[in-house]
């Protein structure tokens, strides 16, 4: 499944803010009245419910899960979003102003943006936070990956809705790194038996799932889709990346990567076993490559965790149980 940036944008357009915003600023909208909530969070992509936070007059905290934040285009989304607005009675807004009208708060390096996106003046930058919980930690692949005599670990994610429609590209990927010095943990998603990808090797184990916080401290290298979050974990443990990008906002992020030194891109579809071997090979002996995620993994680490902004957030915004003169009031309803 080839990238088609055009087909990414217009799906935006015509899904996001079209289709599913109306969807979800019905839905969002009774929740409200039915609620009567003080904030309401919601991801960039969620138009519908911004609509609703906007008409019933309650602020918005808006968490960024696009971290090139490149894959919205006013061309695109202009004439949807216009034609909702109209619908809930709100005013005309050619410039989309209003959708970083309130608070922002965008996990992970802002240098990671694309430079004609940048964040708003208003926008936060927060920690991307990978702490993996116990139960995590304790699971038989994390430990399997952390032994062995391999030089190098790799791990290997399509994500889970890509990797249903990626082909034969894990047989490909797999074969070209089972005859490497290398211990490669690779995860297919829920909706794929393990079982069914023939590619066996001592030094290959394939789960269907395991949380990728727990892997990524152990690994020298990251071989993904280019996910947001794939991406975004991988550089809060300073792992370099090799993105085999098929769709979504996949291409943006192995963009940003390539061009901040700490990411090599591949076509999914013309890839071979041997382009992934010798890639791998070039990948984990580059010096500037180990250095770009590094950097990235410093940027990211000097900046405050989430829980230290929201703490500040309520308390600027008065949403706190307590007024200044210690009148106490009903803890704040976030929706």
């Amino acid at each position: 499944m080839p990238s088609d940036l055009d087909h990414e944008f217009e799906v935006i357009g015509n899904y996001f803010a079209g289709t599913l915003a109306h969807r979800h600023a019905e839905r969002a909208r009774e929740i409200i009245d039915l609620w009567q909530p003080d904030l309401l969070v919601c991801d960039d992509m969620d138009f519908g419910a911004m609509i609703a936070a906007e008409q019933a007059g309650i602020p918005r905290i808006v968490v960024n899960v696009i971290a090139s934040g490149a894959l919205t285009r006013i061309e695109h989304v202009h004439r949807p979003l216009a034609q909702l607005r109209q619908m809930y009675g709100l005013p005309s807004d050619p410039n989309l102003v209003q959708l970083t009208r309130d608070l922002i708060i965008s996990p992970g390096p802002s240098s990671f943006r694309h430079p004609n996106f940048p964040l708003s003046s208003g926008a936060i930058s927060v920690r991307s936070e990978t702490e993996p919980a116990r139960a995590d930690i304790d699971h038989p692949a994390v430990a399997w990956l952390a032994g062995g005599n391999e030089a190098h670990r790799v791990y290997v994610t399509l994500g889970t809705i890509f990797n249903t429609e990626s082909g034969d590209l894990f047989i490909r990927v797999l074969q070209g790194l089972r005859d490497l010095p290398v211990r490669v943990l690779a995860t297919v998603g829920p909706a794929i038996d393990p079982a069914s990808i023939p590619v066996t090797a001592d030094n290959i184990r394939i789960e269907r799932f395991v949380q990728q916080a727990a892997v990524l401290e152990h690994c020298d290298l990251v071989i993904n889709h280019g996910g947001s979050g794939s991406v975004l974990g991988a550089i809060a443990n300073g792992v370099p990346l090799i993105t085999l990008p098929m769709g979504a906002d996949q291409e943006l992020n192995a963009e940003r990567l390539t061009q901040l030194g700490a990411g090599i891109t591949l076509d999914p579809i013309t890839v071979t076993s041997a382009d992934i071997r010798e890639t791998t090979r070039t990948a984990l002996a580059s010096k500037n490559l180990c250095a770009g995620a590094q950097r990235l993994q410093r940027e990211n680490h000097d900046l405050p965790p989430v829980s230290a902004v929201l703490g500040s957030i309520l308390a600027t915004r008065e949403l706190t149980t307590h007024t200044e003169s210690g009148a106490e009031h009903p803890a704040p309803r976030v929706g």
